[in-house]
C-alpha cells in the first residue's frame, strides 16, 4: 500500500513525501506509526525508497530503479484492456534448461518472464503474444542463463488436448477473477457521490482498487479475443476499473492535500495525481 501510494502520487522525478505525512496516511489503512516507519526503513535499506533530510525533517521518494519501473507498470494499467485484440501473426517464445540445482535462477526466470507477460506452454517453453522478444533477451543476459532459445512465430495446436496457444494461460481462473472484480466493484458505481464526501475512504478504496488491478495485465496480457471464449470480460472489468479509479481521484487528493497541509504545506507542488481514462494517463494536482 505504501509503495502503491508513492507510486499513484509522489511518482514525479523528484517529488518528496514528508514521513509525517506518509506514516498518517497509512493510519487510514490501520497500519500502526511504528509499523509504518518500520516499513520505510526497509524499503529504504531494500532500494526502493531513498531518504532525503532537510535540516530536521524527514522525507522519502522513490529511487529511480523504482520510479522507472512503477511508471512503466502505470503505462501498461493504462494501456491494457482497450484494444481488441486479434490473434498475433507472431508470438514470442522463449525455450530454456535450468538446472535443478540452480533453482533460484530458474524462479528468477519465471518472475522476470511472467512480469513479461509470459506463461508456460511446456516446463521449458514460455509463450506470450506481445512483442517483448529484446526484453526478454535482456532478462536472460542479465540472469546468466547458460541454455535459452528465443524465437517468434505462429504457433499451431496439433496436441490432442493442449498445445494451443492459449493453453498457456488457465482461462477459467483468468475469467472467474475478472468475474470477481466485477462483482465487487459494479455496486461501487453508484455510491461513487457519497465516497467522494470522505477523502480518506476514497483514498483507501483508490489505492486498494490499482492494487487489485495492476496484476491483472500480468496474468491475462491482452489475450487475443479471437481465441478466448465468448463474452470474455476483460473489456467490462477494465471499464469499471477506469470510471472508479478516475472518478476517485478528486477526493482522493483532498485527503493527500489535507495531511500535507497538516504536516509540511510548502510542499504542495510535489504531489499530483494521474487519471488513466485518456488512456495516456494525465495528472491531476
Amino acid at each position: 500500500m505504501l509503495v502503491t501510494l508513492m507510486a499513484d502520487y509522489w511518482l514525479a522525478e523528484g517529488a518528496l513525501a514528508p514521513s509525517g505525512v506518509l506514516v498518517d496516511l497509512m493510519c487510514d489503512f490501520g497500519v500502526s506509526e511504528s509499523g509504518s516507519r518500520t516499513l520505510l526503513s526497509r524499503l529504504t535499506k531494500e532500494g526502493r525508497l531513498v531518504v532525503v533530510r532537510e535540516g530536521r525533517r524527514t522525507f522519502y521518494c522513490l529511487s529511480e530503479q523504482a520510479r522507472v519501473r512503477l511508471a512503466s507498470g502505470l503505462r501498461r494499467i493504462a494501456d491494457f484492456g482497450h484494444v481488441r485484440r486479434e490473434g498475433p501473426d507472431q508470438w514470442t517464445c522463449v525455450g530454456f534448461s535450468v538446472p535443478e540445482q540452480q533453482r533460484a535462477l530458474r524462479q528468477q526466470l519465471r518472475k522476470g518472464l511472467s512480469w513479461l507477460g509470459f506463461a508456460p506452454l511446456y516446463d521449458g517453453l514460455w509463450i506470450t503474444p506481445r512483442p517483448v522478444a529484446r526484453d526478454a533477451a535482456a532478462l536472460i543476459t542479465k540472469l546468466g542463463i547458460d541454455s535459452a532459445s528465443l524465437f517468434e512465430g505462429k504457433i499451431d495446436g496439433i496436441g490432442l488436448g493442449h498445445g494451443n496457444p492459449t493453453d498457456a494461460w488457465d482461462l477459467t481462473v483468468i475469467e472467474g477473477l475478472y468475474r470477481e472484480f466485477l462483482d465487487g466493484a459494479e455496486p461501487l458505481l453508484g455510491g461513487l457521490d457519497e465516497v467522494s464526501l470522505d477523502p480518506a475512504s476514497a483514498l483507501v478504496l483508490r489505492t486498494e482498487l490499482v492494487n487489485v488491478w495492476r496484476s491483472f495485465p500480468r496474468i491475462d496480457p491482452d489475450l487475443p479475443l479471437d481465441l478466448l471464449p465468448e463474452d470474455w470480460p476483460r473489456s467490462d472489468a477494465q471499464g469499471v476499473f477506469v470510471r472508479l479509479y478516475d472518478s476517485l481521484a478528486p477526493a482522493a487528493m483532498r485527503r493527500v492535500r489535507g495531511v500535507l497541509d497538516r504536516n509540511a504545506p510548502d510542499y504542495g507542488q510535489h504531489v499530483s495525481a494521474h487519471i488513466i481514462g485518456t488512456r495516456t494517463s494525465t495528472w491531476l494536482d
